[in-house]
């Protein structure tokens, strides 16, 4: 069974609003193709990257196609790449937290490249794809900005208490999407030894009441 639309346009609008340099590949939701830029001695370089999500997305996690011929512990030979958040997916993941864990392993284990003909990062290419970003978030806060004027214009009735009631959910939703984000962050940071249990068990109690504060507004 295919992933529902609602989920595939959700997810696009997390990736446009807290990543950057990934589009739909082809218009396809279900592949992401973009770059993930990494740091070596002779200076930036960029990695190709392809994400598929599979039909029983969010319930499975995503396969991670690296392009560019590398040399690095979490790719296989096929570019099939493996980590830790994949081995112990959970269905509350999103794809935009794929991509930033990406980045941070290849920031924290970088790869060595296979071929000299280094594809240095061009800030051309950079641009573009924020240019492209830039233009879905304008189309997003276009529709936020007309269901706004929608509910401004109308007179109370069933129909503006519906939307004004859809609105509040929305935002519930961003703030409990913004905490789950960091719960997944320090989650990451204690199984990486980078924070002190003491630490991990304040921050990570105190997240997780709030989440469960707001979502028992739901």
């Amino acid at each position: 069974m295919p992933i529902p639309d609602s989920i595939l346009s959700k997810e696009a609008q997390f990736v446009y609003e807290r990543s950057y340099g990934f589009q739909p590949k082809d218009g396809d939701l279900t592949r992401w193709k973009g770059f993930i830029t990494v740091r070596i001695e002779k200076g930036e370089y960029a990695i190709d990257v392809e994400i598929q999500l599979l039909d029983s997305f969010p319930a499975s996690a995503p396969l991670i196609h690296i392009l560019t011929p590398i040399s690095h512990p979490n790719v296989d030979k096929n570019g099939l790449l493996d980590m830790r958040m994949l081995a112990r997916w959970k269905s509350s993941y999103h794809l935009f937290q794929v991509i930033v864990e990406i980045r941070r392993l290849f920031s924290k284990v970088p790869p060595r490249m296979k071929s000299v003909e280094y594809d240095w990062v061009d800030p051309q290419t950079q641009f573009n794809s924020l240019s492209q970003q830039k233009d879905q978030l304008a189309l997003i806060l276009k529709q936020k900005r007309g269901l706004l004027m929608e509910m401004k214009s109308r007179k109370v009735s069933k129909t503006s208490t519906q939307v004004i009631e859809q609105e509040k959910q929305n935002h519930l939703d961003d703030e409990i999407l913004g905490l789950e984000s960091q719960l997944f962050v320090i989650e990451q940071q204690f199984e990486d030894y980078d924070i002190l249990s003491l630490e991990f068990a304040k921050k990570y109690y105190s997240l997780k009441k709030r989440v469960f504060l707001l979502q028992s507004q739901q």
